[in-house]
C-alpha cells in the first residue's frame, strides 16, 4: 500500500528533527557572521529586545533550546539556514544575549 502524502511529510519532518537533534555544533562558530545573518534575515520580524525577556517569560533556557527556537523561527519565515548559518546565529545570540556558553 503506497504511503500517503501526509505520511511522507511526517516521515520527512521526523527525519529532519532527528538530524537536528543529532547535529553537533560546528567547532568554529562565527558570532560576527551570525550577527550579519541575524540583522539581514531576522531583524525584519522582531527587535532584539525579544531576547531580553526575563527568564520566567523566555522559552529559551539552554543552548539547545536556543538552537531549536532559531531553527523553528527561520522555518516559519521561510528562511533556509545551513547548519553553519544556524551555528553562527546561535553563537551570536548566545554571546550577545543569553550567555549559556560561559
Amino acid at each position: 500500500m503506497p504511503a500517503t502524502r501526509i505520511e511522507m511529510a511526517r516521515a520527512g519532518a521526523l527525519a529532519l528533527a532527528l538530524m537536528l537533534c543529532a547535529a553537533v555544533p560546528a567547532q568554529a562558530q562565527d558570532a560576527r557572521r551570525g550577527r550579519q545573518l541575524y540583522e539581514t534575515h531576522c531583524f525584519s520580524c522582531h527587535y532584539e529586545r525579544v531576547h531580553e525577556r526575563s527568564a520566567e517569560r523566555s522559552q529559551v533556557h539552554s543552548l539547545e533550546a536556543l538552537r531549536k527556537e532559531v531553527q523553528l523561527r527561520a522555518q516559519q519565515a521561510g528562511q533556509q539556514f545551513t547548519r553553519e548559518d544556524l551555528d553562527d546565529v546561535v553563537a551570536y545570540l548566545d554571546q550577545s544575549h543569553y550567555h549559556f556558553s560561559k
